[in-house]
């Protein structure tokens, strides 16, 4: 008994599911790119002079504009959020794999070709949810080494204390 819609049907839902995401997220950095260029030249162009702008830079809005226009204004977050993130879908991964192998085990009526699919899909997205939390501790001892959680913590705190 072979049934292959067992395998294609997810796949195709994934697949779709996947290219959707990639487009929205693509969009969305797009829209945050456009709109931070957007604001920063209309910023700059408010300052008249060479004067009024080294005078904008030495106070604490200048120095902010300066490291934003630095920074990846289409990555959203952080260390700490790439990181939660990482977490985040490694333990969906691996629940998903560890479901799909308890399915297996413990479904007395699921045929052979059937069980040997979720075992591999098991296999597949335990492995990728380990990877995705081993890769989650190893960046988070790096960026402590290299002291980018202190940083986007300090900056978090002077960002909550300028504003109103």
């Amino acid at each position: 008994m072979n049934h292959p819609e067992i395998v294609i049907v997810p796949f195709i839902f994934a697949t779709i599911g996947y290219i959707t995401w990639v487009l929205v997220t693509a969009w969305q950095r797009r829209y945050r790119i456009r709109a931070t260029a957007e604001f920063h030249g209309k910023l700059l162009d408010k300052l008249g002079s060479v004067k009024d702008f080294g005078e904008f830079l030495q106070t604490e809005a200048g120095a902010r504009l300066i490291a934003d226009l630095g920074s990846d204004a289409g990555a959203p977050g952080g260390a700490h959020e790439r990181i939660l993130r990482a977490v985040q879908l490694g333990t969906v991964l691996a629940c998903l794999g560890i479901g799909l192998l308890l399915l297996t085990f413990f479904s007395p009526t699921m045929p052979d070709d059937a069980q040997h699919a979720f075992n591999a899909f098991g296999v597949i997205a335990l492995s990728l949810g380990i990877g995705f939390a081993l890769s989650a501790v190893a960046s988070y001892r790096l960026a402590g080494n290299l002291g980018l959680l202190e940083r986007t913590a300090a900056s978090r705190r002077v960002t909550a204390s300028s504003q109103p």
